[in-house]
């Protein structure tokens, strides 16, 4: 852009001439008139952005560091983003100020006229109008300005927080919870009733259910685990509800016709990442850890009950801590000491006879397999046969078990869980309506209303929460460090303090447009839309160092300050304009995109789009306005 107004302005050469050639030519004195100076031209060109596209496109790489301190899944999702914007900025830099001069060299031998834009003029018009009159009213502008980037702030808190939004993969995955008892039978006898019950409804394509774990060890779940994948029409084919949480509802409607089962809609990607998250198949992972299980599962039911008053909270429920049957063999002491026999005789009996002694092994080629022997099925299928299993003792006299042991069947923990050593017990949450980080405020002022914990027992709510506290933990520290290194490249670029925070300006001032734009598309501040904020942080400061850069040229050609402003400011319209069309038209796509994934990038597309706006419009009249302020060392010293 710079090289083509060189080339479209008349040159030193001609200047004298200007006045007596005006009249019948616009611009006669173009690059068209010069057979000798092209080359010097697109050198003049280059020497003036040279510098300031290289401090701008050092800003933008420092302000996408912060995506390096990313940890677990926002890395995964943002780190290639970064590297690709990363390396594509330092190759375009390269291309721009060594393969471009020489292309221009080649391309514009015979010179360039510049021709009117039916857009630009019009526009141009109205900058010049609408600059002349900002820079009378200054404290107008810069006092519309402070209003706005008040109002964002007193926004931001009512955005609502979220970890990512939830992504729509056109597929549902709902888990089916039977009774601890349950047996495989029973499970692999309910799966089709509820396969069934859900092909009624024509939004589904396929109901598939898996019972118990997988093969490979790494899924181990109990067989009264279901796991059913229903495959979806799309959305536009629906009839029974409109969107995926009214469909659910309906499942869960009809299904409720089975008693005791306790549902979980998920879909089959969110469900993995959530249990990767916290190890629970949900949003939200409340955690309660104490050494009772018990007062776990007391306390546990009180907490479920509190969640489920939680406005926002969906599919809430505790994990199993009780209902499996067990075998409990209790010895007596005084009775065996009777008989003369020891605690361990007991056990063996039990062991050996129940559970089986290795008494060898089968060998077939490198494999081994051990051979255990145990009492046949009719003397430990029940209670009563095993309480009649026999022991001898010392003196030689044969004893019943149950005349020595208390043999009972009750009901115990299907599996008992630990987190860093301590005994902990899960209730489990969706989040549907508003955000996680308000559903969370609001879980954690209900528990210490409602629940009382007594010493040793505390809660912590893991999941997709707690990653997003520690993304924006990272993010807290992390940004104000890039915006520290910005303000010290921009002193470095222009010598100035005043005018390096005149640039960074623009930081709050294209706050506003992401902020306004998350607020009236009913978006939540997210990882992506944070992800958003940094790279417009760049954007913004780009056009800043561009903008003062043109301004900074001018007074060193001699022009006093006022009209050093003007004329620079309406100079970079254009290039300004360009930088932040093309950007936002490359987002497009993204923010129209209806595909799996779009939900994260929309954010993120949101923001920058909104963000330009508001960045490009005030920059372009309130950095003028306020450079003579925060110039005056600076100017001093071009002055000079």
């Amino acid at each position: 852009e710079n090289m083509f107004k060189h080339l479209t302005h008349p040159d030193g050469e001609h200047d004298a001439h200007r006045d007596e050639l005006a009249g019948d030519d616009p611009d006669p004195l173009d690059a068209s008139h010069d057979d000798h100076g092209i080359a010097l031209r697109l050198q003049e060109a280059g020497r003036e952005v040279a510098r300031p596209i290289f401090f701008a496109t050092a800003i933008i790489l420092v302000v996408f560091m912060p995506l390096f301190s990313f940890e677990g899944v926002e890395a995964k999702l943002f780190q290639p983003m970064a590297i690709s914007i990363m390396l594509a900025i330092v190759s375009a830099v390269i291309v721009a100020l060594v393969v471009v001069p020489a292309l221009a060299s080649y391309m514009f031998r015979k010179g360039i006229r510049e021709r009117e834009s039916f857009i630009l003029k019009p526009l141009e018009k109205l900058y010049r109008m609408g600059l002349a009159w900002s820079l009378k009213h200054s404290r107008v502008v810069v006092g519309a300005a402070a209003v706005l980037v008040v109002l964002a702030a007193l926004i931001v808190p009512r955005l609502g927080t979220e970890f990512v939004p939830e992504l729509e993969e056109g597929t549902i995955n709902l888990r089916v919870t039977l009774a601890p008892s349950s047996s495989l039978d029973t499970a692999l006898e309910v799966a089709p009733k509820l396969e069934a019950m859900l092909m009624e409804f024509p939004e589904v394509t396929y109901a598939l259910s898996r019972a118990g774990r997988a093969e490979i060890g790494g899924d181990p779940e109990p067989v009264n685990n279901i796991e059913v994948y229903i495959g979806l029409k799309p959305t536009s084919e629906w009839t029974s509800a409109s969107n995926r949480y009214e469909l659910q509802a309906l499942f869960e409607e009809k299904l409720e016709q089975h008693p005791g089962l306790l549902f979980n809609f998920s879909q089959p990607i969110a469900t993995r990442v959530d249990e990767l998250l916290s190890g629970v198949r949900a949003q939200l992972a409340i955690k309660l850890f104490g050494p009772d299980l018990d007062v776990l599962a007391e306390k546990g039911q009180q907490i479920e009950a509190a969640v489920q008053t939680v406005q926002g909270t969906r599919d809430v429920a505790m994990e199993q801590i009780a209902g499996e049957a067990q075998l409990v063999v209790q010895p007596d002491r005084q009775a065996l000491s009777r008989y003369g026999l020891a605690v361990s005789d007991v056990m063996s009996v039990v062991r050996d006879g129940l559970g089986g002694a290795a008494a060898g092994q089968i060998i077939n080629g490198n494999e081994r397999y051990d051979i255990y022997v145990r009492l046949a099925k009719r003397f430990r299928e029940d209670r009563d046969a095993i309480a009649d299993l026999r022991l001898q003792a010392p003196s030689g006299a044969w004893v019943r078990l149950g005349d020595v042991a208390d043999v009972s069947i009750e009901s115990g923990p299907p599996q008992v869980r630990r987190d860093d050593v301590q005994r902990r017990v899960v209730i489990q949450s969706n989040v549907q309506g508003r955000d996680m980080g308000s559903v969370v405020a609001d879980i954690q002022d209900t528990i210490a209303s409602e629940v009382n914990l007594p010493p040793g027992y505390s809660v912590d709510i893991g999941g997709q929460f707690e990653n997003q506290q520690r993304a924006q933990k990272r993010l807290t520290i992390v940004v104000p460090v890039s915006l520290g290194l910005i303000a010290l490249l921009l002193y470095f670029a222009f010598s100035s303090v005043g005018q390096a925070l005149l640039i960074l300006v623009n930081v709050p001032l294209a706050v506003i447009g992401g902020v306004f734009s998350l607020w009236v598309s009913g978006q939540y501040l997210s990882v992506p839309s944070s992800v958003g904020f940094i790279t417009l942080f760049g954007v913004a400061v780009l056009n800043g160092v561009v903008m003062v850069e043109s301004i900074n040229q001018r007074i060193q050609d001699g022009l006093n300050v006022d009209t050093a402003v003007f004329e620079g400011a309406v100079s970079r319209l254009r290039p300004v304009l360009m930088t932040a069309i093309t950007s936002a038209l490359g987002l497009i796509p993204m923010l129209l995109s209806t595909g799996v994934g779009a939900e994260i990038q929309k954010p993120l597309a949101s923001v920058i789009v909104g963000g330009l706006v508001t960045a490009t419009f005030l920059t372009l009249f309130v950095l003028p306005v306020l450079f003579g302020r925060f110039s005056r060392a600076k100017v001093g010293d071009i002055q000079r």
